[in-house]
């Protein structure tokens, strides 16, 4: 019998598996925590998403990175009829009377304009913005603020596109499906040249290489990447959502939503009147007229016209023309109605650099065709060329008057108003 029992005990090990009952229960336990955990990012996300909708407008003013390397605040700001998104540089962080933040704060005429930019802030930044909010921006009116100091060197301190460089966005152009192979290859090429950003990100270098290149093995190793992509940019989006909301719960007792007020008329000449009376004692323009003054010489007509062929020289070769170019195929190509505005070229600025009036004609010329072979609307506000007030200084900051140009142009672009 016991001989019996032992071969019956035997028998039986290989078919009763001992450890099946507690495999099966932390099996169970484990896929219950993961079902938790997707509910509570769920959850999460949707009440960041409760959050963002309604201080979306209060956010307007907001430089913060959270608005400004995310997409998800620019998101909800484009899915808003009485939003209208501004990009730009430096222009809309210097604190300035008249900034469009400030003067439409109230929803003068029915809207109120939502700033995205900070210093160095150029072509190729903007296009990674609108490339990351992909098909949110179709069908909606933006304006783009453009520096023509950007288009008088040939390339830029590499750290101005760094500080501005968002992977989260760089991601989401990467695996994005919104724009064509031909456009994300050339736009993959020049974030190639700068590979600081992509240090200690393998898979978006990875995957810029791929695309830059596009032979058959390389749409066969970005098919092979693609899932890790669309993860990372899930994980992106969930992080975009909290971080987002962290900012809105951190600044809600600043974030103060003004009283709307009824539509009223504004009188843009008695404005700007109003404006030149501020303008006579502001410190910047002050600072501005003595450089004028200490830099100004006497240059021969050998001189100057050396210095204009340089200046010319710069322009030609400039390679923002070419990431203004890869951003207006980009607005295009996802459906988008931009505005482009470009600063005046002053004559005191020309003067200063030594550089004859004429030498802006190259610019002019420049940018009026890129417009209108992307069939886009330009004001470049050449009647205030002579206006020394119209910015102030050389970096391209718009003074309280050029602010309400700015404003007059966003207020008839927004309402769809003719010159």
């Amino acid at each position: 019998m016991v001989e019996y029992g032992l071969f019956n005990a035997q028998c039986a090990d290989p078919f009763v598996k001992t450890g099946s009952p507690n495999q099966r229960q932390h099996l169970s336990a484990a896929l219950g925590a993961l079902v938790l955990a997707a509910v509570v990012v769920v959850a999460g996300v949707f009440y960041c998403d409760r959050i963002e909708q309604r201080y979306v407008h209060a956010l307007a003013p907001d430089l913060s990175e959270a608005k400004l390397h995310g997409v998800v605040l620019q998101k909800q700001a484009l899915a808003q009829p009485d939003l209208l998104v501004l990009y730009g540089s430096s222009e809309l962080a210097k604190e300035m009377p008249n900034n469009a933040a400030q003067f439409f704060q109230d929803y003068p005429t029915g809207f109120r304009v939502f700033p995205v930019g900070q210093p160095g802030t150029t072509s190729l930044a903007v296009l990674q913005k609108v490339a990351a909010v992909g098909e949110e921006i179709r069908g909606k009116k933006v304006a783009f603020s453009m520096s023509p100091g950007w288009f008088f060197t040939e390339s830029f301190d590499p750290k101005w596109y760094e500080g501005n460089f968002s992977h989260l966005q760089a991601y989401e152009f990467a695996f994005g499906y919104d724009l064509s192979g031909g456009l994300k290859r050339d736009i993959a090429k020049r974030m190639l040249d700068y590979p600081k950003t992509l240090e200690n990100h393998w898979l978006l270098e990875f995957t810029l290489k791929r695309l830059a290149r596009g032979r058959a093995i390389d749409h066969a190793l970005y098919a092979a990447v693609w899932p890790l992509g669309q993860m990372q940019n899930g994980i992106g989006r969930v992080q975009d959502h909290f971080e987002a909301a962290l900012h809105i719960l951190a600044e809600e007792a600043k974030l103060d939503e003004p009283a709307r007020r009824g539509l009223r008329a504004l009188n843009w000449n008695d404005l700007v009147k109003r404006a030149a009376q501020f303008t006579v004692n502001n410190t910047s323009l002050q600072a501005k007229r003595s450089e004028i003054a200490k830099r100004k010489t006497k240059l021969t007509a050998q001189a100057t016209e050396v210095n204009t062929q340089n200046f010319l020289k710069k322009v030609g070769k400039a390679k923002e023309w070419n990431d203004l170019d890869l951003l207006l195929r980009t607005f295009r190509e996802l459906g988008a109605h931009p505005l482009l505005l470009s600063m005046p070229v002053e004559d005191i600025r020309l003067e200063v650099y030594g550089v004859s009036p004429a030498a802006r004609t190259a610019y002019l010329k420049r940018m009026e065709g890129l417009a209108e072979q992307h069939d886009v609307p330009l004001l470049d506000f050449r009647d205030h060329q002579k206006d020394p007030v119209f910015l102030v200084d050389f970096l391209d900051h718009l003074s309280p008057q050029g602010w309400l140009h700015y404003n007059k142009a966003l207020d008839d672009f927004y309402h769809a108003r003719e010159d």
